[in-house]
């Protein structure tokens, strides 16, 4: 789950919150290991001024039930990526089940932070993905509960009937798709765990699928932290994170990046990716490098060599027309295939009107979505990535193209 990005989203609201050396000292009480003296210390990798950086988020299991100190598996791995030029934050997930090599065997990642904890699992994400990390974050369950508490909880809509009991983790998840949902950290908890029910029905893609809530979930969350309802909560978000967080950043990494990194964060600047790969193998995800160019290039900060190269007939675009204007759809098909781009569908969206138009990048490769957005005069662009999807953007018209469409 996403609860690690998450906490350093809250480590960067502190930031605003708290000042002095009071701060110092209070960033320094989680940063337990940032320390070169002490033990189990991981140095971060240096990050000159105005370079991108890559920090790994871990969301750690319970371990073997009923047992405190036994080794952690990281249920959850995401890369966040955050780069000061153009102001984009990227979250790069990692299937748990990927295959790698583990001290000479063939392992799933999320063994490595139980095998070696947080050094040896940035180690098998270098390893794996040819790229730097900077720094760690590291989260647990019961962290992520008391976070979404604090918070106040979040507001989601089901997507799925969720039905699934597992009594040896007291675990019992159940939701009824469609339904509005107001979760605490416990039902937050049940809500980002699930993939399947107990007759194996669930997520198609199963892990994959899961990845893709969490990812909404997380978005949901960030947006609850930039409200202004947040403020009155700050001190209670305060209080819990020395318990719950272990990161190799320090009060000076924290505060730098704070400065450059807060004042920025936007949802509408989240690109969310999953790694792209085969998972038709019963036991691993096989990562597959060629079919990932454009996400390895993000995390290490380059432009993706394809990204310029992309011709308009081979952006595959769907309209939907949200605005009730007849025709609206058409219209706007007509026009993007006077331009060159491959119009693969239109319809209209029954029940909703839509203010304002806006674009969905389903594939986020390169400048795109950007690009499409130009010709259509369309600010708002949503990056929500869907390696399902047969189209690479969705082009939702809204009522304020009404006087050009009409």
């Amino acid at each position: 789950m996403k609860k690690a990005f998450i906490a350093v989203v809250v480590i960067f609201i502190t930031v605003l919150t708290v000042s002095g050396m009071i701060l110092y000292s209070y960033l320094n009480s989680f940063s337990k290991k940032s320390d070169p003296n002490s033990e189990g210390y991981i140095e971060p990798k240096e990050i000159k001024s105005g370079e991108p950086f890559n920090v790994l988020l871990m969301g750690v299991d319970i371990g073997t039930v009923g047992s405190k100190n036994s080794p952690k598996r990281s249920d959850t791995m995401v890369i966040f990526h955050y780069d000061p030029e153009t102001k984009e934050i990227a979250m790069v997930s990692i299937p748990r089940d990927t295959k790698v090599t583990i001290k000479g065997h063939a392992e799933k990642i999320n063994a490595a932070n139980a095998f070696g904890g947080p050094e040896l699992a940035i180690k098998t994400v270098e390893d794996l993905l040819d790229i730097e990390i900077n720094y760690y974050v590291q989260v647990n369950y019961e962290g992520f509960r008391k976070l979404v508490d604090a918070i106040g909880g979040v507001d989601v809509i089901v997507p799925y009937n969720m039905n699934y009991d597992d009594s040896a983790q007291d675990l019992h998840i159940h939701f009824k798709k469609g339904e509005s949902v107001h979760l605490d950290g416990i039902k937050a908890e049940e809500f980002v765990r699930w993939r399947k029910n107990n007759d194996n029905t669930g997520y198609a893609e199963g892990d994959l699928g899961r990845i893709k809530t969490q990812q909404d979930f997380m978005v949901k969350m960030l947006e609850k932290l930039k409200s202004p309802a947040i403020i009155p909560r700050v001190p209670s978000i305060v209080k819990i994170l020395p318990e719950y967080i272990d990161t190799n950043m320090d009060a000076l990494d924290i505060l730098n990046a704070s400065k450059d990194v807060l004042p920025k964060l936007n949802t509408e600047n989240i690109q969310k990716f999953t790694l792209k790969g085969d998972s038709s193998n019963i036991r691993y995800f096989i990562y597959e490098p060629e079919k990932n160019a454009d996400v390895i290039a993000i995390l290490r900060g380059e432009a993706s060599e394809n990204a310029q190269k992309v011709d308009n007939k081979d952006i595959r675009v769907q309209v939907m027309n949200g605005s009730g204007i007849n025709g609206a759809a058409a219209k706007v098909r007509e026009l993007l295939m006077n331009k060159g781009y491959t119009v693969v569908g239109i319809g209209n969206i029954s029940g909703l009107n839509f203010t304002k138009s806006h674009i969905i990048d389903k594939t986020l490769k390169g400048n795109n979505a950007k690009k499409l957005a130009s010709e259509l005069e369309i600010s708002h662009i949503e990056k929500n990535q869907d390696n399902l999807s047969d189209v690479d953007i969705v082009v939702v018209i809204g009522n304020d193209k009404q006087d050009v469409l009409q």
